[in-house]
């Protein structure tokens, strides 16, 4: 009960003051409901702190995104364009808040009542993808999906301000819902009847928007590179560079790297790029990250860190400024992903960050699976940041204090496939362009910053084997920001890679004759039609052992159920099989689905 009066007189606390959007990464579905810990399963308690743990923006209520974020310097500059007129991407890896930016573009607007906004999650889009396999009309399903996706969200937005639905808008979404359940759970459906084109959903929205007494509409597009099929992604981007006029302005999330543009779509002059990741190098980042600490963790638990502050900070550099990854990182070093509560040490510290570093490089690793054609580049690319590690420690071993790097840099110009490489491991956070510099003679530049928790765990900084935490805070707090180790891409990668670094596409199974083009249909050699496999499908089939379960969790459902694959827990709708685990309640159940649902998503 202790731990219940802990989390109640905490959210007590928040009432009436605001946190930064950095802590809504953290903050996503604590409710009174959800904070208390007690739920029962199978006899067993859920462990009290269990519930810790990050959620999707998308699940915080307007009420919960007001009361838990406030802007911070970055805000004030990507809300505004968000809000505002034009076509904006919202770029930035994994778990870097820019759900969170959207849903209070969403709610903002809303609250502004000018303008109508709308939010539009398609995560899901990733389900849709093995009908390009066995539809011949997949592209116009796809299309419908992604229309009526939109008019579905122009319905529930007027409707959460109370404003009138035209009937127009109604008799469109009457049987889009059933449409969309239907499609996104791999089902045969037909064409609706009101077939729509992005040319009349735009003309519908102006006129939504001005029967609604709005002055122009915005399109908040979440999760929209979420596909890995190429063609999906084409083709929404396609329908993006179509849903715009003077009244009418879309804005998308996408992934560095991995987005699929089609070829009328030009990045920068048809939408602008917005970065939206927290650079642990400005000036307030540790003083924000101390502040999550402080409102997100309750009394009983902040009293085991006093005395620790340091590592705090430690977790923090190491998290890179991506939320999700501190979060973790503080949860293993609290004890709560094994209900183990241990005062917190230096060695759960460094335990939590090597955790980390590997589940970024297992994010990377995994685009082997959702992106096979890249698969050559995933391994160049497992190369390039060891290598870059090796170098980095070489180069810092000589040096001293304040004059240690952790930025490598590239001569110019960067080859394309080093290039597609690179933007991969920006997808994964495994590294962060930090722009280009001018040499003279000796050339330009290109630097990329290396994940902190990679440089920590493979001891890059060369601090010596007998380090203290204030010493590596002090190093990555105060580094140079100017120094930089030099690589040529053949020291790293070898001289034959960008031979060897190619596509990995599937022959011909009728003759075996190689494809000439990801793109080619049929085969040059004997005409037969080309078959690929459904990426959506396979990972289907992947094994639980490719998620981020804990070891306890993990054996936990080996030993008491017979899942085995990610689709055993998708199949598993009620959590059944998985609430029969012994100190696996609601919450753990929850996360767990998300876990699965994530993996065949993004």
């Amino acid at each position: 009960m202790t731990e219940e009066l802990d989390y109640l007189g905490l959210l007590r606390n928040h009432r009436g003051s605001v946190l930064s959007s950095i802590e809504a990464n953290f903050w996503f579905g604590l409710t009174c409901k959800r904070t208390v810990g007690v739920a029962m399963s199978s006899g067993n308690v859920e462990p009290s702190m269990a519930n810790i743990f990050e959620e999707r923006a998308e699940y915080l209520s307007k009420v919960e995104l007001a009361e838990w974020t406030a802007e911070t310097k970055g805000d004030r500059s990507i809300l505004p364009k968000l809000k505002g007129p034009g076509a904006k991407l919202l770029i930035g890896p994994r778990g870097c808040g820019k759900s969170t930016l959207l849903r209070r573009a969403y709610f903002e607007l809303q609250e502004e009542g000018a303008h109508l906004s709308v939010y539009v999650n398609y995560s899901k889009s990733l389900a849709l993808e093995p009908l390009f396999h066995k539809s011949a009309n997949a592209l116009q399903l796809f299309r419908q999906w992604v229309l009526l996706k939109i008019a579905i969200g122009v319905e529930n937005s007027l409707l959460e301000c109370g404003r009138r639905v035209p009937t127009s808008l109604s008799s469109l979404t009457q049987g889009a819902k059933s449409f969309i359940k239907h499609l996104e759970a791999g089902e045969t459906v037909e064409m609706p009847d009101e077939y729509t084109t992005p040319t009349e959903l735009l003309q519908a929205l102006e006129s939504w928007t001005q029967s609604s007494g709005l002055k122009r509409c915005v399109l908040l597009l979440d999760d929209a590179a979420h596909a890995f099929s190429p063609e999906q992604q084409r083709e929404f981007f396609e329908i993006f560079r179509e849903l715009r006029s003077r009244k009418i302005s879309a804005k998308a999330a996408v992934y560095p790297g991995i987005t699929s543009y089609s070829p009328n779509f030009h990045v920068g002059h048809e939408a602008e790029l917005v970065e939206s990741w927290f650079r642990p190098d400005e000036e307030d980042y540790l003083d924000v990250m101390r502040e999550i600490v402080k409102r997100r963790i309750p009394e009983s638990h902040l009293e085991r860190l006093k005395g620790r502050e340091e590592l705090i900070d430690y977790l923090a550099l190491a998290s890179f400024g991506l939320p999700r990854g501190f979060l973790v990182m503080l949860s293993q070093l609290l004890g709560v992903e094994e209900d183990d509560n241990h005062n917190p040490t230096r060695k759960m510290a460094d335990n939590a960050i090597s955790n980390h570093a590997s589940s970024v490089r297992h994010i990377f690793a995994t685009l082997a699976d959702k992106l096979p054609r890249y698969k050559n580049f995933v391994e160049y690319g497992k190369k390039l940041e060891a290598g870059s590690v090796r170098h980095l420690q070489a180069f810092n071993s000589g040096r001293q204090g304040r004059s240690k790097a952790t930025v490598i840099a590239f001569p110019g110009p960067i080859d394309p496939k080093l290039s597609r490489m690179i933007s991969m491991l920006e997808y994964a956070g495994i590294i962060r362009v930090a722009g280009t510099v001018s040499r003279g003679v000796k050339g330009v530049f290109h630097r990329y910053t290396i994940h902190y928790a990679i440089l920590i765990e493979g001891n890059a900084l060369s601090l010596g084997r007998a380090f203290s935490v204030s010493d590596i805070n002090s190093t990555l707090a105060s580094r140079d920001a100017h120094a930089f180790s030099r690589l040529q891409p053949r020291n790293v990668l070898g001289d034959n890679y960008t031979e060897e670094c190619t596509l990995d596409l599937l022959p011909c199974t009728n003759c075996g004759a190689p494809r000439l083009s990801e793109d080619a249909q049929f085969c040059m050699k004997c005409g037969r039609k080309l078959l690929t496999a459904s990426v959506y499908e396979e990972l289907l089939k992947s094994p639980i052992e490719n998620l981020p379960l804990t070891t306890n969790k993990l054996q936990g459902l080996k030993k008491n159920t017979s899942i085995r694959t990610v689709n055993d827990i998708l199949l598993d709708e009620e959590n059944s099989q998985i609430r029969g685990v012994p100190h696996i309640g609601p919450v753990w159940a929850a996360r767990i689905r998300r876990y699965a649902e994530e993996f065949v998503s993004v």
